[in-house]
C-alpha cells in the first residue's frame, strides 16, 4: 500500500497553499504592533510656549487645572446593547427609569460608534486604552492575553486608586492583578442569560454601602448579549433583561444620590458592541457599531439625548480628565465636551490642550508630517490659547474658537495614527501571492508536474537576490530581518520556489488544451459563470451580496436543465429540477443576509416567533424525517445491498435515536413546544443518549467499511458514505431548528448531479457553487457578524475551547464538506484536483485584490472578513483533499492512470 505520484503531488501542493495563506495573513495583519509607552504625571504639560523667539512661556498650575473632579466612578458595560435600545419605543419602554433621566436632562446619552471587529476583547481594549485594535484581534478574541499598552486601569493603579470588577472574566485576563476585589464570569455559555448576570448583581449589596472603599467599580453584564445570540434583539426574553438592566441603573443612581461627598459620583453605562438583527456581532452593520454611552452625574443636569456622534475611544481621555489621571499614551480618543461641562472654562481649555499635546506626541512618534492643514490648526490653537491665558478678561467666544481648532487638529492626527497602525508587509504579501500562483499553475496542468530535487546553486542565487532586494529597496519586511528565525523562514520559501519552478514539465504540458465532451455543452455556461464570480471579488458591494450572484448562477443553470430535459421528453428529470429550484428558493428565504436586505423579515424569523412554534415543530419533524430517509438511502449505497442484516437494523435504530434526541434537545431549549409524554421522552432521548448513539454509529460504520470488498471501489464508497451520514447527524444537532430541512435539500441536489455524462470540470464547478450556496443558506455571510457561535456550546457543561471550536467549525463549514464528500464519491481523484484548482483560483485573485485595495475605505469592514473566510475555505478544502487522498490510498481506489509512477 503506497501513495501514487499524483497523490504525493497533491499533498505537497496542499501544504504549499496552506503555507502561502499563512504568509499572506502574517503580511497583511499587523501582528507585531504594540506601543509599550506609559504616560506619567510628568507628561501633563507644565508650560505653553508657542514662539520661543519673542515671548515668555506660560507656566501652568497643573494641580489647580488638572485634578480629580468626581468622587466615585461606576462603569457598567452591558454586552451587546444597541443604541436604539435607549431611543426606540419598542425597546426603551422596558427601561423607564433610564428613559426618564434622559428626557429630564438629568443624564446624557451619546450615540457612540465602535470600530470593527465588533467582538468583546478588542472592544474592551478600545474602552480602556483608547486605541483601535487590530482586526486580527477578532481571531485572538477566544484567547485573551494581558494588555501591554497603557490604559485607564494601569493609570488608576499607578495613582493608588482602588478598582473592583465583577463580570466577564475577559477583563481579568486582559488586566491581571489589577483589581482589589473581583469575581469573573465566563462569557462562553451562550444559553445562560440569568446566572451570568446574577453573579454580578449579587455583589452590589456589599459594594453599594456608605462604607464602600472603592474608587472605580466596573460591572460587565453578559446576559443581554447571550439572549441576542440565541434569539436576536427582538427575542421574547429581551424585555425582561432590559428591565433588569434598568433596575440596576436605578439602584446605582439611588446609591450615588445618597452619598455625602463634596464631589459628585458618575455612572457610565455603555456597550462594548451592538448586535445585528439576527443577534450576532463581529461585523460593521449599524446595529453592531452603534452603541449607547449613558452618563449620569449626581445632582447635575447633563443634556439628555445628544445628537453628536462620538467614537468609543473618546471615552478614554474624557474619563481620564475627570479622574485627574494621565491620559494613556497611545490613546486616539478626543474629549467629549458634554462630560467636561461641570469644569471651569480654564480647566476645560487646559484639558483640550493636554489631550491635543498627548495626541501630537503620538502623531510625531508615528512619523506624521508637520506640513498638514490640521497641523496648522494645532499651531493656531496653541497660539490663541497662549493669548487667551495672557488676557486679564475671559473671552468665552475666544475659548470656543480654541476648542474648535484643537478638535480639528485632533481629528486629523487621529486619522493618521489609526491608518499608521495597519502596516502591511508588502514584500511578504507579494512572495505569498507568487507562491500561490505557482501552486495554481501546477494544479491546473497537473499531469505535467514532475517533482525534482533542488539544486544548491539555485538556492544560493535566490538567497543572494533576497539580500539584494532588502538592501537596495530597504524593505521593512520580516524577510529582511536576518535573524535565525526569519532566515529559516526565507529558506523554506526559497526551497518551495525552486521545487515548484523545477517541477513543471513544459514538454508534457496540456495547459492550453481543454477537453470538452461533445454531449456536454454545460461548460459553456459554468465557465463564464465562474469567471463572473471571480471578477466580482473586485467589488465591495458584490462581496457583501455574493450569495445573490451564486443563487442566480445556479438558478440559471437549473432553468437550462429544465428546458433540456423537457425537450428530450424526460419529464421525470424535468420535475426533479423544478422541485430543486423550489427547494432552493425556500432555503434562500430561510435567512436573509447581506447589507442590501439587512433587517428584512425572513422565513426563519417567522418560524422563530413564539406563536409559530407549532409550525417550527412541523418543519423540524419533516426535516428530521428527511434526514432519516437520506441516511438510510446513503447507507444502502455504502452497504452495497449485501449482508449485515442485523447490523443494518441496529444502525437504523441508532439513526432514529439520534434524530429523536435532536428533537428533544430543542424542546429542552424551549425552541419547540412540549410533546405528549415529555417526561418519559426527555429521559430516553436526552443529549447524552445522542452522544452515545453517535459514537456507536462511528464504530458500526468503521466495521462496515472494513468488511467491504476492495472491488469496484466499494471500500472507498462505503467510507465516504459513512462520513456523509455521520456529518449529517452531527449537523442535525448543531443547526438552528428552522434550518433543519437544508441538509436534505443538499443531498437531493447532489443526487441530481451524480452519474451524469458531463465533463469532470463541469461537475466540479457545480459542486463548488453548491458548497458556497449552502454555506450562505444557513445564514452565514461574508461578514463576521453572522458567524453563529451558539452551536459551540451545545452539550458542554464546562467550557472547552477545543470542543467549542470544533462545533463552530463543523456548523459553519459542514455543508461545504458534505458537498465535497459527494463530489469525491462521484468523481474520485480527478474531482479533487479540479476542486483545488477552483479554490486556489479564487484565493489567488482575492489576494491580488487585497494587495491592490489595501488602502480602500472598506478594507477592514468588507475585504478583511472575506479574506478570513477565503483562507479558512481554501485551507479546509486542501485538508479535506489530503484526507481523501489518504482514504483513497488506504482503500486502494485508483484508476490505471493514477497508478503510473
Amino acid at each position: 500500500m503506497r501513495l501514487t505520484k499524483q497523490s504525493v503531488t497533491l499533498l505537497y501542493l496542499s501544504s504549499c497553499k496552506i503555507f502561502a495563506n499563512l504568509l499572506f495573513l502574517y503580511g497583511f495583519f499587523s501582528f507585531g504592533y504594540n506601543d509599550s509607552r506609559t504616560s506619567t504625571p510628568n507628561d501633563i504639560p507644565s508650560i505653553i510656549w508657542p514662539n520661543k523667539n519673542d515671548s515668555e512661556p506660560w507656566r501652568f498650575d497643573t494641580r489647580r487645572l488638572y485634578h480629580k473632579s468626581v468622587n466615585k466612578v461606576v462603569l457598567m458595560v452591558i454586552d451587546g446593547i444597541r443604541y436604539d435600545f435607549f431611543t426606540e419605543s419598542e425597546f426603551n419602554v422596558y427601561m423607564p427609569f433610564s428613559t426618564d433621566l434622559i428626557k429630564q436632562n438629568q443624564s446624557c446619552l451619546f450615540r457612540t460608534r465602535v470600530n470593527a471587529p465588533t467582538v468583546t476583547m478588542p472592544r474592551i481594549k478600545a474602552l480602556t486604552t483608547g486605541t483601535v485594535p487590530n482586526f486580527i484581534d477578532l481571531v485572538l478574541n477566544l484567547d485573551s492575553s494581558a494588555v501591554k499598552q497603557d490604559s485607564i486601569i494601569h493609570q488608576a493603579r499607578a495613582a493608588n486608586k482602588r478598582v473592583i470588577f465583577y463580570g466577564d472574566e475577559t477583563w481579568l485576563k486582559l488586566f491581571p492583578n489589577s483589581f482589589v476585589r473581583h469575581d469573573g464570569t465566563t462569557s462562553f455559555f451562550i444559553s445562560d442569560y440569568t446566572e451570568v448576570d446574577n453573579n454580578v448583581t449579587r455583589h452590589l449589596e456589599n459594594e453599594l454601602k456608605p462604607t464602600a472603599d472603592w474608587d472605580i467599580m466596573i460591572l460587565h453584564y453578559l446576559g443581554l448579549d447571550h439572549i441576542g445570540h440565541t434569539g436576536g434583539p427582538r427575542s421574547t426574553l429581551m424585555p425582561n433583561k432590559l428591565s433588569e438592566m434598568d433596575n440596576i441603573i436605578q439602584r446605582i443612581v439611588e446609591y450615588m444620590d445618597s452619598e455625602k461627598s463634596e464631589l459628585p459620583s458618575v455612572l457610565i453605562v455603555c456597550g462594548d458592541h451592538g448586535m445585528r438583527d439576527n443577534g450576532g456581532h463581529g461585523g460593521s452593520s449599524i446595529g453592531e457599531v452603534m452603541v449607547p454611552l449613558f452618563v449620569y452625574f449626581k445632582n447635575k443636569k447633563c443634556g439628555g439625548s445628544i445628537n453628536e456622534e462620538i467614537m468609543q475611544t473618546d471615552f478614554v481621555p474624557s474619563i481620564s480628565v475627570i479622574m485627574g489621571q494621565p491620559i494613556p499614551s497611545s490613546s486616539t480618543g478626543k474629549l467629549i465636551n458634554k462630560i467636561l461641562q461641570f469644569l471651569s472654562i480654564n480647566e476645560i481649555l487646559f484639558a483640550y490642550h493636554y489631550n491635543t499635546h498627548q495626541m501630537f506626541t503620538n502623531y510625531v512618534s508615528k512619523k506624521g508630517l508637520l506640513n498638514k492643514a490640521f497641523m496648522d490648526n494645532y499651531d493656531h490653537a496653541v497660539l490663541y490659547y497662549y493669548e487667551w491665558l495672557k488676557r486679564e478678561t475671559v473671552s468665552i467666544k475666544q475659548a470656543h474658537r480654541v476648542i474648535s481648532l484643537y478638535e480639528s487638529a485632533m481629528n486629523g492626527m487621529r486619522n493618521y495614527i489609526i491608518a499608521s497602525i495597519s502596516k502591511f508587509d508588502v514584500f511578504l504579501i507579494i512572495v505569498s501571492i507568487v507562491l500561490s500562483i505557482q501552486v495554481w499553475l501546477l494544479l491546473i496542468d497537473f499531469d505535467a508536474v514532475n517533482i525534482k530535487f533542488i539544486k544548491i546553486s539555485r538556492f544560493v542565487y535566490l538567497m543572494l537576490i533576497r539580500w539584494a532586494i532588502c538592501v537596495w529597496l530597504q524593505c521593512d519586511s520580516v524577510l529582511c530581518e536576518f535573524t535565525i528565525t526569519f532566515n529559516l523562514l526565507a529558506s523554506v520559501i526559497i526551497t518551495m520556489f525552486i521545487i515548484n519552478l523545477g517541477s513543471f514539465d513544459w514538454s508534457h504540458s496540456t495547459f492550453f488544451r481543454l477537453e470538452i465532451n461533445d454531449s456536454d455543452n454545460n461548460l459553456f455556461y459554468v465557465l463564464p459563470g465562474t469567471l463572473i464570480h471571480v471578477l466580482s471579488l473586485f467589488s465591495s458591494s458584490y462581496i457583501e451580496e455574493e450569495h445573490q450572484l451564486l443563487y442566480h448562477l445556479w438558478t440559471g443553470f437549473s432553468a437550462i436543465q429544465v428546458y433540456k430535459t423537457f425537450v428530450m421528453q424526460s419529464y421525470t428529470t424535468t420535475a426533479k429540477w423544478v422541485v430543486s429550484m423550489i427547494l432552493h428558493r425556500f432555503c434562500k428565504n430561510l435567512n436573509i443576509i447581506g447589507n442590501q436586505w439587512s433587517g428584512v423579515y425572513s422565513l426563519g424569523d417567522w418560524f422563530r416567533e413564539s406563536q409559530n412554534k407549532i409550525y417550527l415543530s412541523t418543519l423540524m419533524v419533516i426535516g428530521l424525517c428527511s434526514i432519516f430517509y437520506a441516511c438510510i438511502n446513503i447507507y444502502l449505497v455504502a452497504k452495497n445491498k449485501k449482508r449485515f442484516h442485523i447490523l443494518s437494523k441496529i444502525i437504523f435504530v441508532l439513526y432514529f435515536w439520534t434524530l429523536c434526541s435532536v428533537y428533544m434537545y430543542r424542546v429542552e431549549t424551549k425552541e419547540l413546544p412540549v410533546p405528549y409524554g415529555y417526561n418519559v421522552l426527555k429521559l430516553i432521548f436526552c443529549l447524552n443518549s445522542w452522544t452515545i448513539a453517535w459514537y456507536l454509529l462511528i464504530g458500526c460504520h468503521i466495521f462496515l467499511v472494513i468488511k467491504q470488498s476492495d472491488r469496484y471501489n466499494n471500500k472507498f464508497n462505503s467510507a465516504v458514505c459513512s462520513m456523509i451520514i455521520l456529518l449529517m447527524l452531527r449537523l442535525s444537532l448543531l443547526l438552528r431548528p428552522h434550518n433543519i430541512l437544508v441538509p436534505a435539500v443538499l443531498v437531493y441536489t447532489c443526487k441530481l448531479l451524480q452519474f451524469k455524462s458531463w465533463n469532470t470540470l463541469t461537475i466540479t464547478i457545480l459542486h463548488y457553487w453548491l458548497s458556497l450556496m449552502f454555506f450562505f443558506y444557513q445564514g452565514n455571510s461574508n461578514s463576521v457578524g453572522t458567524l453563529d457561535i451558539v452551536p459551540g456550546y451545545i452539550g458542554q457543561t464546562t467550557y472547552d475551547p477545543v470542543v467549542a471550536g470544533i462545533h463552530i467549525f463543523t456548523h459553519t463549514y459542514g455543508f461545504p464538506m458534505l458537498v465535497y464528500l459527494f463530489l469525491a464519491l462521484d468523481q474520485k481523484f480527478s474531482g479533487l484536483q479540479k476542486l483545488c484548482v477552483l479554490n486556489v483560483t479564487q484565493s489567488c485573485v482575492y489576494n491580488f485584490v487585497i494587495l491592490l485595495f489595501r488602502n480602500h475605505l472598506f478594507i477592514w469592514s468588507v475585504f478583511s472578513p472575506k479574506l478570513l473566510y477565503i483562507v479558512i475555505f481554501t485551507s479546509t478544502t486542501y485538508i479535506f483533499s489530503a484526507i481523501t487522498v489518504i482514504l483513497l490510498t488506504l482503500c486502494r481506489t485508483f484508476t490505471k492512470k493514477e497508478l503510473e509512477i
